[in-house]
């Protein structure tokens, strides 16, 4: 078997979406999309290009990994090799032996969810169980329940980098919670302008809540992977002044519904086991958990 891996260069990014964008079917097992590689994207699509390794058999892509941090690697394998032992082995014999290829840091973490073959050969090659993740799915091909979206007094806006500044305010309350300081902000909206208009801008769709006074409170970007397939939601935050007001739901059933209307099979989310609020805002708008997953640590 003629496994290779390799660094994409970064006029290739949209061949390489493209390829994971054909692995996402249904029923969706929470791996690597192309919205992971979108809201990475917000490091430029060189470093975009170095974070990326693509295994190839016989010259055809059968695996894409992202480098999401200094330890941690996310995994997507192709649905139809998912289960091919041989390939796996391959795989975890490349993260084994030459791991200085992929991590930089004191851990190493694999995130390879539905690619049960490779699983299988990192744990026989002595990794262990790490965080648990709950892979969740809400089914677009009927009509949507959106009494809890028309409940909300919202006024919810498609929006672009024009409005970068509401946008990075709300989501860096959301997930940070302390001062957005002039710098922060300058950082941030130039990274949030480079997912807007990098090479995946095409398949995001970034909305923002406004409450009744216009005060922006929630936001959201979902991805899509193509019609009659799974698009994500990534991310979905609201801001800590607005918390127990339902704005959650809301606008996690309106990126649903922009998912729908864009052809999407179903929306998706993973959220980690230990973040109960996100779950229970999934629930709430209806989404389904699907079989639990681990991330794995080298021991």
């Amino acid at each position: 078997m003629d496994v290779t891996y390799s660094v994409p260069a970064p006029e290739l990014l949209t061949a390489v979406v493209e390829q994971l964008a054909r692995w996402q079917v249904d029923p969706w097992a929470g791996h690597l999309h192309p919205g992971d590689l979108g809201w990475h994207s917000s490091v430029g699509p060189e470093q975009m290009a170095r974070d990326l390794r693509v295994w190839e058999l016989d010259g055809e892509a059968v695996a894409l990994g992202m480098l999401d941090g200094p330890e941690v690697l996310r995994i997507a394998v192709s649905p139809e090799l998912n289960q091919d032992q041989a390939l796996a082995q391959r795989i975890a014999d490349n993260l084994n032996e030459n791991a200085v290829d992929f991590f930089t840091g004191q851990e190493a973490i694999v995130e390879a969810r539905g690619a049960s073959a490779l699983r299988q050969a990192l744990r026989s090659s002595g990794w262990i169980d790490d965080a648990a993740w709950t892979p969740m799915t809400l089914a677009l091909s009927t009509p949507l329940d959106l009494a809890r979206l028309e409940a909300a007094p919202l006024n919810i806006v498609e929006v672009g980098p024009e409005a970068a500044a509401d946008w990075t305010s709300v989501h860096w309350s959301s997930f940070k919670g302390t001062p957005f300081t002039k710098d922060a902000r300058s950082w941030f909206v130039d990274r949030w302008t480079h997912i807007m208009t990098g090479p995946f801008a095409a398949r995001a769709q970034s909305l923002m809540a406004y409450d009744g006074s216009g005060q922006p409170v929630a936001v959201t970007t979902v991805w899509t992977a193509g019609e009659g397939r799974p698009g994500l939601v990534e991310p979905m935050g609201v801001h800590r002044d607005h918390h127990g007001r339902g704005y959650a739901t809301a606008i996690t059933l309106a990126g649903a519904r922009t998912l729908q209307r864009r052809g999407a099979s179903s929306a998706a989310v993973v959220a980690e086991n230990s973040n109960l609020a996100a779950l229970a805002t999934y629930r709430s708008a209806g989404f389904l958990t699907q079989e639990q997953v681990t991330d794995l640590k080298r021991a």
